[in-house]
């Protein structure tokens, strides 16, 4: 939580509370919440703070992604590859 009388704020769970966001953990709602109550910053301030960050937690579907083939190709397991 944030420290107020001292003027420090704990930048740990602030930076721990973004990324719960970032990766999906946490909605809109609730992270704007959580890092108001942490950084003292107003929830809408909060809101904007976090809407502008991209998040992971969405996938790709029907066989489209943008990573190099090289990636992609490390992903598939060995069990796939023809045996010699």
């Amino acid at each position: 939580m944030a420290k107020f009388k001292t003027g420090k704020i704990e930048h740990d769970a602030a930076i721990e509370t973004m990324v719960d966001y970032k990766r999906g953990l946490r909605n809109l709602e609730i992270g704007s919440k959580i890092l108001s109550a942490q950084t003292g910053l107003d929830e809408t301030l909060s809101a904007i703070i976090l809407k502008s960050m991209k998040r992971d937690n969405v996938t790709q579907i029907r066989g489209y992604s943008k990573e190099p083939e090289r990636l992609r190709k490390s992903k598939i397991g060995k069990s796939n590859e023809p045996k010699r």
